[in-house]
């Protein structure tokens, strides 16, 4: 029956409870809704499961090659192309332990101590901490929903120095759940080239967009474009792979892809990606996309659930996310220290949301909390039936 994979029997809250770490179901008290990591509570498609049961049941379990299994990179190579538009070819993927590792594994190649790197502020802790390990510097330009290109584009001149060397994106945005349009992308992009920097583009909510909006990857936007950026994806998001951890680094330039190899240190074995999880994303991208579907479907109802449950609290300001399955609402009218409301949440509801602290979003992201909404209906109508008198008695109070 279609939708049968999410409905609220399919997802198996005892199993989560033992399972789902992460700031989620295992680490929460028996008692407490986790709506905090971005991380499906339901079963991955029936695609992946046949298909990585058929490969255990061979028995095998060899070394792979280090820069990911030839069906691993031929296959994301075309879903690139078919999907995005970016003519990849295989040799130009890399395999790593997730989108998260990827994104360090870039910076380490590409940046020196002292080196800046542009960063949206707010954007997801994973940008500043990722630059931080390299030993360079994060240097926040605020954006918001409504930020224009022309905007956007000044902020980044009134912050470049002779230190500058990157630009990083992320597209669609967490956690605004904006989808940049393509001449956004543009305006920021060409600039970046025009000042010789390289772009780094997180795409690893590609997939999950709601119409009319849609994912345009920076590497689509112009060939003098693509030879300066590296495409960062995963299957956490749209296949439900987190635990598997597999990502992949996509780029063009064959130094910069050498140089980034090289940093992910795959070829002395002593790094690499699971096998097991390579086939898992090979199966996803292969015969997945029927359940993909169904899942969007899924998160569209999802979210105008929770746009709409917002939408009745006093004073709550938010926006419908074009992209991505959590919403981002401001209730700094409630209480301006969102790591102190999501404690009373905790406590008084027993519901668990992630604050708009700066540990995890950035400055910008003050008096926000993010809530994720990759949930079942029942689980998130429970979640907001337990929020809203809380949220009541303390509008009533101010």
């Amino acid at each position: 029956m279609a939708g049968a994979e999410f409905s609220d029997a399919a997802v198996p809250r005892e199993l989560l409870r033992r399972r789902a770490y992460n700031l989620r179901w295992a680490q929460q008290p028996d008692d407490v809704i986790p709506l905090t990591a971005a991380d499906s509570d339901f079963p991955v498609s029936p695609a992946v499961r046949e298909r990585l049961t058929q490969f255990v049941a061979d028995g095998l379990f060899n070394y792979g090659p280090p820069e990911g299994l030839p069906e691993f990179r031929a296959t994301l190579a075309q879903w690139y192309t078919e999907r995005r538009g970016v003519p990849y070819e295989p040799t130009a993927v890399l395999a790593t332990d997730s989108a998260a590792a990827a994104m360090t594994v870039v910076a380490r190649a590409s940046l020196a101590p002292g080196d800046e790197v542009l960063i949206p502020d707010p954007v997801d802790f994973l940008f500043e901490h990722a630059i931080r390990r390299a030993g360079a510097i994060p240097v926040r330009v605020p954006l918001a929903p409504k930020t224009t290109a022309t905007d956007y584009v000044a902020a980044l001149g009134a912050r470049l120095t002779s230190r500058t060397r990157m630009v990083w994106l992320c597209n669609p945005h967490n956690p605004w759940g904006t989808v940049p349009t393509r001449r956004w992308l543009q305006a920021v992009a060409r600039w970046a080239v025009r000042h010789r920097l390289r772009l780094l583009s997180d795409e690893v909510w590609a997939d999950i967009t709601y119409p009319p909006h849609r994912c345009t990857s920076v590497a689509a936007l112009a060939p003098e474009i693509a030879a300066q950026t590296v495409t960062i994806y995963g299957f956490s998001k749209n296949f439900a792979l987190a635990g598997l951890r597999v990502g992949a680094v996509l780029c063009t330039d064959p130094t910069w892809r050498e140089e980034i190899v090289t940093a992910a240190d795959v070829r002395s074995t002593a790094a690499g990606v699971s096998v097991l999880s390579q086939v898992a994303a090979v199966a996803a991208m292969q015969a997945g996309e029927p359940w993909l579907a169904e899942f969007l479907s899924h998160l569209r109802k999802q979210r105008d659930l929770v746009l709409g449950r917002l939408r009745r609290w006093p004073g709550v300001a938010t926006r419908p996310p074009q992209g991505t399955f959590v919403a981002f609402p401001d209730l700094s009218r409630l209480d301006p220290d969102a790591e102190h409301l999501c404690q009373h949440f905790e406590h008084k509801a027993k519901v668990a949301l992630v604050p708009g602290s700066p540990r995890w979003f950035g400055p910008g992201a003050a008096g926000h909390v993010r809530i994720s909404f990759a949930t079942s209906r029942e689980i998130l109508t429970e979640a907001f039936d337990r929020l809203d008198p809380v949220v009541f008695e303390l509008a009533s109070g101010r």
